[in-house]
C-alpha cells in the first residue's frame, strides 16, 4: 500500500488546537525512543524550519500565537506503521475561521474542497471552550435562585456567528456528505482537545461528547450519514503554557519543561485507557485498510 491509497485531513473550528497538535506530532514521530504506532517516513509538503520552530516552542511550553503561525502553509507528512503501511496526513492551510464561514456563508473554494474530500477526517474540538446554547428561561431561573430580578426577554438579531459549537460541527459534517464532496462512507476521529482542563469532570471522552455535545452525539449514533467514528480525549500540551508576548512564567509550565521526555506531557485518552501516543487516532483511521 502507498500513501496515495489513504489520506487524512485535520480540520477544526477556531482555537481548536490544530497547531499545537501539529507541533506535538512533529516532535513525537521524530523523538528518539518514542513509542508510537506511526513513525515519520518523510515530509511530503511543508517547511522543516517552520515545523521545527513550532516544535521548539511546544517543548519550551510556549503557546503558538497567531503572529507565529499566520504564515503557515499546507503541511503534509507521510507516516508509516509497523506493517509498512503508509498514510499521508495533511494539516491544510485553512484557518479555523474558514470552517466557520463555510457554513455561515455556504461558500467552498477549491482548496477547501480538496481538503474535505479525504476518506478519513480528524475533527478537533476544544473541550474547554464548547459554546453551549443560551436559554433565557435557564438564565432567569439562575437569577431567581440568586435573589435577582429576572431580565425581560431581549430581542437579538440572529447571526450564524452566535450558533452553539455543536450546531456548527453537525452542519459541517452534514455538508461533507452532500454534493460533489460526498465520497461515500468515511472514517472520523474526534479529538476533544485541552483534555487536561476537562478531565476533572471525571467523564470518559464519549461521555463528555454526549453530555456537552448531545446534538453531535445523536447525529453520529443515529447513523443518518455513513460515518465510522470514534472519540478521544487529547492533551497535546499537558498543562498550562506561557504566552511569550506577555512574558508569562508559571510553575506548572516549569514542571512540564522538567520532564525527562517532552512527549511525557502528552495525554491521549481512549475510554479508560491513557497513553502518550499522539498517533493513536491516526493509526485507527488507517487500520481498516490493512
Amino acid at each position: 500500500m502507498t500513501a496515495k491509497d489513504m489520506h487524512i485531513s485535520i480540520i477544526g473550528l477556531p482555537a481548536s488546537g490544530k497547531t499545537t497538535l501539529l507541533a506535538s506530532l512533529w516532535h513525537m514521530v521524530r523523538e528518539p525512543g518514542a513509542v508510537t504506532k506511526l513513525k515519520l517516513a518523510s515530509l511530503s509538503q511543508g517547511n522543516y524550519e517552520h515545523l521545527n520552530a513550532l516544535a521548539k516552542r511546544w517543548r519550551a511550553g510556549k503557546i503558538q500565537s497567531r503572529t507565529q503561525t499566520s504564515g503557515m502553509k499546507m503541511v503534509v507528512m507521510r507516516l508509516k506503521d509497523n506493517h509498512g503501511q503508509t498514510v499521508e496526513v495533511s494539516f491544510p492551510d485553512v484557518p479555523g475561521e474558514d470552517f466557520s464561514r463555510m457554513w455561515e456563508r455556504r461558500e467552498l473554494d477549491q482548496g477547501m474542497r480538496e481538503t474535505l474530500t479525504a476518506p478519513a477526517i480528524v475533527l478537533i474540538i476544544n473541550g474547554d471552550t464548547i459554546k453551549l446554547p443560551a436559554w433565557i428561561v435557564e438564565r432567569n431561573a439562575v437569577r431567581k435562585q440568586a435573589g435577582l430580578p429576572a431580565n425581560p426577554a431581549e430581542v437579538v438579531d440572529w447571526s450564524a456567528a452566535l450558533a452553539p459549537t455543536q450546531v456548527r460541527i453537525v452542519e459541517l459534517l452534514q455538508m461533507l456528505m452532500i454534493g460533489d464532496i460526498d465520497i461515500g462512507p468515511r472514517r472520523l476521529a474526534i479529538l476533544l482537545s485541552a483534555w487536561d482542563k476537562v478531565e476533572g469532570e471525571e467523564l470518559q471522552p464519549e461521555e463528555l461528547l454526549a453530555s456537552k455535545l448531545p446534538l453531535l452525539d445523536q447525529y453520529l449514533r443515529n447513523q443518518r450519514d455513513p460515518w465510522t467514528w470514534r472519540v478521544w480525549g487529547v492533551s497535546a500540551q499537558g498543562g498550562l503554557y506561557e504566552d511569550p508576548e506577555k512574558e508569562e512564567h508559571f510553575r506548572e509550565t516549569d514542571a512540564l519543561r522538567e520532564l525527562d521526555r517532552p512527549s511525557d506531557r502528552i495525554k491521549v485518552v481512549d475510554g479508560q485507557t491513557a497513553s502518550t501516543d499522539i498517533t493513536q487516532p491516526l493509526e485507527w483511521l488507517i487500520s481498516s485498510c490493512r
